[in-house]
């Protein structure tokens, strides 16, 4: 993978968050399902083309996440190879409910956000499938 200025392929989305079990804990499914989101998000950015994952090199869960948390999703681009694009992710919790205050209805921003999980991946887009890719970043055919 070649080195370039890659700081400008940063893209998040956030969500609030719905659990299916009992105590409201959301799914770790849930969080990588999001990462997956999130960078389809940043493959448009770079290539105009949600790509394929190839692999998570690393996926740690930090913290819990509870239903009706808003949960921030912020994806970089670290590498960039002929189709090969490795990806940083970090998940956090930046509005929560769960525990706060005496009625249902309240809630706080946190300050600073509660990073619950964190990730590495490389993901591939196909030559052919390169179609915004800037010229220093497209792969060249072998």
């Amino acid at each position: 993978m070649t080195e370039h200025d890659l700081s400008r392929y940063v893209t998040t989305i956030e969500t609030r968050l719905d659990s299916h079990y009992p105590d409201g804990l959301v799914s770790l499914g849930t969080i990588m399902e999001l990462f997956g989101m999130a960078g389809g998000k940043l493959a448009y950015m770079l290539d105009g083309d949600a790509g394929l994952m190839r692999a998570f090199e690393n996926v740690e869960f930090l913290a819990p996440a509870y239903q009706g948390d808003y949960l921030r999703v912020t994806v970089r681009l670290l590498a960039v190879g002929n189709t090969s694009r490795r990806r940083s992710y970090e998940a956090h919790v930046v509005a929560r409910h769960r525990g706060i205050g005496t009625e249902p209805s309240h809630g706080e921003i946190l300050d600073p956000p509660l990073l619950v999980a964190r990730a590495t991946a490389v993901t591939v887009t196909p030559l052919a499938n390169q179609r915004i890719t800037p010229p220093h970043l497209k792969g060249k055919p072998r």
